[in-house]
């Protein structure tokens, strides 16, 4: 997707969840794009960047924090953004509050990188080297977070891994596509006629510090085709570097701490 346009400043006001304050931010740059393609094309009214360049809207903002917390992609309850960290955060989180350092690459700046030390389904942890999943000295590889991404992307071999292991400790025929262990198709079985949801193994992402515990419809989606009810795994094959997408942060506060 590519864009091409003019980079101008205006005056910007943000209007508070209570739809009463507003604040006026004047001076504020935005691009304008004339020439647009790819995802650029649909009808949505722009992109507000959060990356960690100087044109980003935390960055012009000058705020040292922003969080998010996505709701149900298949709902229609529309998902928080905040600027500044919350008076409440600690003592209104319903689950424990964890803590990974954010990495920078001098190679891609804007991203935000993590420390992947490993992944684990059921009981059983990938035999992966951690260097699978980290970012080398030439700024290539690594693993970052990112909130355009649907589905969380692993390296070929990563993914090859992940794949056999579900296969292996998964009770359900395997969709036909899902039979070869040796490529990048995605992992989708066949579901009971009976509507019965058997269990799953669980996913566990390793981090620095911290470990991201999915529940089952933050790694599994389920469809329906020629008749037959399907349950898929909402991970896919990418290339060298890793990204953990919006589908897997579903319900989920995610705070990043620039400061």
């Amino acid at each position: 997707s590519t864009t091409n346009g003019q980079l101008d400043a205006e005056t910007f006001t943000f209007v508070a969840a209570d739809g009463r304050t507003a604040t006026a931010v004047p001076g504020l740059s935005f691009g304008c794009g004339h020439n647009n393609s790819g995802i650029f094309t649909s009808n949505e009214t722009g992109i507000a960047g959060f990356g960690r360049g100087s044109l980003s809207l935390p960055s012009q903002l000058k705020v040292d924090n922003f969080s998010y917390c996505f709701t149900d992609i298949t709902g229609s309850a529309p998902s928080p953004v905040l600027l500044g960290l919350p008076a409440n955060l600690y003592s209104s989180a319903g689950g424990a509050v964890q803590t990974t350092p954010l990495i920078q690459s001098p190679k891609i700046p804007s991203f935000y990188y993590l420390s992947l030390k490993g992944i684990t389904v059921g009981s059983t942890r990938l035999q992966v080297p951690e260097s699978a999943f980290a970012l080398t000295n030439n700024g290539t590889g690594g693993t970052i977070i990112d909130s355009g991404t649907s589905f969380t992307m692993l390296p070929l071999q990563v993914y090859r891994r992940l794949r056999a292991t579900f296969v292996s400790q998964v009770k359900l025929p395997p969709a036909e596509a899902s039979n070869a262990t040796t490529d990048a198709d995605p992992i989708c079985f066949v579901l009971p006629s009976s509507g019965d949801r058997p269990e799953l193994p669980k996913l566990l992402f390793h981090f620095e510090g911290a470990t991201l515990d999915l529940p089952r419809e933050n790694y599994m989606f389920e469809m329906e085709d020629a008749g037959r009810s399907f349950t898929c795994l909402a991970i896919n094959a990418g290339g060298d570097l890793i990204i953990i997408g919006n589908y897997q942060q579903q319900n989920i506060h995610v705070l990043y701490d620039l400061a």
